[in-house]
């Protein structure tokens, strides 16, 4: 009878450790990863690298608000001339992200609007961009999710994004990154 009763004893005690919550308020984020064009501009555009910064807060443990800065890098391909020719497309505003977590792994989704600026006119000749045109509109919608680290105030994920600025040719793009997350 002491076996029985000493492991209904361990049991009643010890319980289910819960998960340590993660941490929520003000968030900062770092990632990397590709950014490809999708057809109508990717003839004229290789796929290339990508940076992405977000500052934010979170306003619930499901709801936040922030800001994102995004750049990435790609070879020119329209007919020649000019040959051998790279770009820089630059995007900046607003975010906003709605999720949920699940012990450790949370799932959300994002979206946003702000501008874009193609850093140099080699996509005129085919009409993706205008002479003078240098900036427009942009809008960024996607999903991810992200682990959430023993600290609490670290996680990382993996996100992707789908990018449409309609006065660029209505250029339509797709990106994933892998990032850090520190909520302080």
């Amino acid at each position: 009878m002491k076996g029985p009763l000493a492991l209904t004893l361990v049991v009643a005690l010890g319980g289910v450790a819960e998960a340590r919550p993660a941490s929520s308020g003000w968030y900062a984020e770092a990632g990397f990863g590709a950014t490809l064009f999708l057809p109508g501009t990717a003839e004229y555009a290789k796929p290339g690298p990508n940076v992405e910064l977000r500052l934010g807060r979170d306003l619930f443990s499901w709801f936040s608000l922030g800001i994102v800065v995004a750049a990435s890098s790609h070879e020119a391909t329209p007919p020649p001339p000019p040959e051998d020719e790279w770009f820089q497309l630059y995007r900046g505003g607003a975010d906003a992200r709605i999720g949920g977590r699940i012990d450790r792994l949370a799932l959300f989704l994002e979206g946003g609007a702000g501008v874009a600026l193609f850093s140099s006119n080699v996509l005129d000749k085919v009409g993706v961009t205008e002479p003078g045109d240098t900036f427009a509109l942009a809008f960024h919608a996607g999903a991810g999710f992200e682990y959430q680290l023993e600290n609490r105030h670290y996680a990382i994920g993996l996100a992707g994004d789908a990018v449409l600025i309609p006065q660029f040719d209505a250029a339509r793009a797709v990106g994933t990154r892998l990032y850090l997350r520190y909520t302080y």
